[in-house]
């Protein structure tokens, strides 16, 4: 498919000029759900800009559960601080639907980071991938699993949300309910609890195929405090 430059922030600035000095070899991968972008001991070969779809950041933890570090949506990139720094990939990479990437090598990534307003929106999200490594600080030391599940799904309204006409919101996941025990930082019965719990309350409703609407953010923010 072809390549829209104008349809992601890191690059919509670009000039003719500019887009011509990268390489011809600029495209887009496509990976299906499940499938591995990268792993750990990947070389800092490119750069993963994500054109469409999802991919999740893991970790293995000493007990062998996954630990879930972020989500990445249309626009995010994965890889530039590896090329920055040469260093190799510690994390797993994994699309969580099926997902368009943008792959940049080590050629394109220089053309771009000499590029002013190209750096300041690297800078600009990873000054947001702090807060998003905060908050998930915040969610694995709180012992509440009531307040984790509700710090989360809150924290999934700004990658996930649709707000609906009626003020309720809808987050269309594409994530397994282990998946979202595991950015939690609970079990997957502990999940699965909860969330029945916050449906019994009148909180949330859910839905097919993993959605969830929540119908009262008033409440559920009450559940964080």
């Amino acid at each position: 498919m072809s390549l829209d430059y104008g349809k992601i922030d890191l690059f919509n600035f670009l000039t003719k000029k500019e887009l011509d000095r990268l390489s011809k070899d600029v495209k887009i991968k496509e990976y299906k759900k499940g499938e591995t972008v990268f792993s750990p001991g990947d070389k800092p070969e490119k750069m993963f800009v994500i054109y469409e779809g999802f991919i999740k950041i893991f970790m293995l933890i000493s007990d062998g559960r996954e630990q879930i570090l972020y989500i990445y949506g249309k626009g995010e990139f994965v890889g530039g601080h590896n090329m920055l720094k040469n260093e190799d990939y510690i994390y797993h990479g994994l699309a969580t639907s099926d997902v368009k990437i943008i792959e940049l090598d080590k050629y394109d990534f220089s053309v771009l980071i000499n590029n002013k307003i190209f750096l300041r929106r690297l800078i600009d999200q990873s000054y947001k991938r702090i807060r998003k490594s905060e908050k998930l600080i915040d969610r694995l030391i709180v012992i509440n699993a009531d307040m984790k599940v509700a710090k989360l799904l809150i924290d999934l309204i700004g990658i996930y949300g649709k707000i609906k006409a009626n003020g309720t919101i809808l987050l269309d996941t594409n994530i397994t309910r282990q998946e979202l025990a595991s950015y939690a930082g609970i079990s997957r019965e502990t999940m699965s609890r909860k969330l029945s719990y916050l449906e019994d309350m009148g909180i949330i409703d859910l839905e097919d195929k993993g959605k969830i609407l929540i119908k009262n953010m008033k409440e559920l923010r009450k559940f964080t405090l």
